[in-house]
C-alpha cells in the first residue's frame, strides 16, 4: 500500500484535534462577539475610524452574533426555532477561503 498507513492513534488523534478545534474556534468567536458588544472598547465610531464602512459594521456584528447563536445550540443554551443559514454574514467575511 502506498502512502501512510491507516491506524487507529492517528484516527484518534485526528479526531480529538477536530473537536477540539471546533469547541476552542466556537469559544474564540463568543468571545470575539463579547468584545464588539463593549462600546467601551469597539464602539461603532473606533471601526470607522478604523476604515470600516457602516454596512460591514453591520455585517461583522451580525456574523458574530449568528457565531455566537451557533455556540449556544452546540451546548443546548438556546434553541433555534426556524431554519438560519449562520453562516450568511460570516461567508461574507472570508472572501475566497471559505468553503
Amino acid at each position: 500500500m502506498a502512502g501512510y498507513p491507516i491506524a487507529k492513534v492517528d484516527l484518534d488523534n485526528r479526531i480529538g484535534a477536530l473537536v477540539t478545534a471546533l469547541r476552542d474556534d466556537l469559544n474564540a468567536c463568543v468571545m470575539f462577539k463579547a468584545l464588539l458588544d463593549d462600546t467601551s472598547i469597539l464602539p461603532d465610531a473606533t471601526l470607522t475610524a478604523l476604515g470600516y464602512s457602516a454596512g460591514d459594521i453591520t455585517q461583522i456584528r451580525a456574523a458574530f452574533t449568528s457565531l455566537a447563536k451557533l455556540s449556544d445550540i452546540a451546548r443546548a443554551s438556546a434553541v433555534q426555532a426556524a431554519t438560519n443559514d449562520f453562516w450568511f454574514d460570516a461567508k461574507h467575511l472570508a472572501g475566497l477561503n471559505f468553503h
